[in-house]
């Protein structure tokens, strides 16, 4: 997995665009029941992880394991605007070129104003950094670059799921209203890692 030419796991990215896995009602259960948590960082842990626990039984993937930051999102600020901030990121390790432990960390306060992150923001990171998992645990990529085909497989993830309302309208898809909030987001605003 290591040796593999950078270029080929951002080709072999592109061109994977379907549906990552086929959720169970129990998936698309707990990711409607995660929408409408409360703010508590401690519920949105637990239904979360037992949403990733749905995700990687239904994919064939180890456990991943998720961590919610009770803090604001890690940032960059030049003093007088925000420049950017990270909502989570994945993290794995590797025994023999297979994934053998991995994490999701969210961050459960925005950047700036220290409010608790919306549900839908909360389920997109989550949703975000599953199919980064899922490009190492199952598609075996030596990384998980954010190319037209992870936002496929993200997109295609979250309507599965009845989710599909969480995720930012795509770009490409001119019929799709472009809203000011989508007009308006600061540079350098990503979906963690």
């Amino acid at each position: 997995m290591f040796g593999q030419d950078p270029d080929a796991a951002y080709r072999r990215s592109q061109r994977s665009t379907g549906l990552p896995v086929r959720p169970t009602t129990v998936a698309r259960g707990l990711a409607l029941r995660l929408v409408d948590a409360g703010e508590d960082p401690h519920e949105r842990r637990h239904i979360g992880q037992l949403l990733l626990d749905e995700l990687c039984a239904a994919a064939g993937v180890g456990r991943v394991e998720l961590v919610v930051a009770d803090r604001r999102q890690v940032n960059q600020h030049d003093g007088r605007r925000l420049q950017s901030k990270t909502y989570g990121y994945y993290r794995c390790w590797f025994e023999e070129g297979e994934v053998s432990r991995a994490r999701i960390r969210i961050y459960h306060r925005t950047a700036v104003r220290g409010q608790v992150v919306a549900a839908k923001v909360f389920l997109n990171t989550l949703l975000h950094e599953w199919v980064h998992h899922f490009d190492f645990s199952a598609l075996r990529m030596s990384r998980s670059p954010h190319t037209a085909g992870f936002y496929s497989r993200l997109r295609a993830l979250a309507d599965a799921l009845a989710v599909g309302m969480v995720l930012p309208p795509d770009p490409d898809d001119r019929t799709a209203p472009v809203g000011r909030a989508a007009r308006s987001a600061p540079r350098g605003r990503r979906w963690g890692g």
